[in-house]
């Protein structure tokens, strides 16, 4: 295990566990959130695509393997790690947006809200409040309640988030020429600091002829990079 991972694991840890129906409902778009701009599994940080790229050449099939290293749509309907039975295929490394959603509800976002009240920036706390009540659900249970307040005080923090800029930093997506390739193309130094698979993808495992010709159009269409 590399320390970045030691160090994304330790991270992780710090939010709460959660119980899940399995439904895979948060896995999917309907048609009106795809029209609104909706997106599956995003953010996705590179050290947790760096994270997940590493589980799923090791653990799964050559077959699936291949399927999803492969895929490059940037906002797909259906997360392309969600399996047949609803069930998330690589779990273990599922990134930061997956382990936090439905990690609160109606109780405890208001509860933390006033416990950190003079503690935190007003802004920062109704910022936490925006982000958590959507993303409260009704098929989640808390196993680990007493993570919960530390929890909220790094989301109104943005200690993750920090945290995970702080890692991404150390990680590659591709070769050097590749890097040069997309600093031509994009005009940006350096790689984004969270896309979605798909995206990131494109520039790890496509060939740099393709990357030559085809990268810039895509990335003139991308909606998700955030490069900075």
């Amino acid at each position: 295990m590399s320390d970045l991972t030691r160090q994304l694991d330790a991270l992780y840890a710090k939010v709460p566990a959660t119980r899940c129906a399995g439904s895979g409902d948060c896995c999917a778009l309907t048609n009106e959130e795809f029209d609104n701009y909706y997106a599956t599994m995003f953010p996705l940080y590179r050290v947790e695509y760096a994270n997940i790229v590493a589980y799923v050449e090791r653990y799964l099939s050559p077959e699936r393997r291949r399927e999803l290293l492969k895929f490059s749509e940037e906002r797909p309907r259906r997360c392309p790690f969600l399996g047949a039975d609803h069930g998330c295929t690589i779990y273990p490394v599922r990134p930061l947006i997956c382990r936090t959603y439905g990690g609160m509800n109606a109780v405890s976002i208001a509860r933390e809200a006033v416990r950190n009240q003079g503690v935190s920036p007003n802004g920062a706390i109704r910022a936490f409040v925006r982000r958590e009540v959507g993303m409260v659900c009704p098929r989640v249970a808390v196993t680990e309640p007493e993570k919960v307040a530390e929890h909220a005080r790094m989301l109104i923090e943005r200690t993750y988030e920090r945290e995970l800029q702080r890692l991404s930093m150390e990680v590659e997506v591709a070769d050097v020429e590749c890097k040069g390739l997309f600093q031509q193309l994009t005009g940006k130094n350096n790689w984004p600091v969270y896309w979605s698979w798909g995206g990131f993808n494109v520039l790890r495992f496509s060939s740099l002829e393709w990357v030559r010709q085809h990268f810039a159009a895509y990335w003139n269409k991308a909606e998700l990079p955030d490069a900075g």
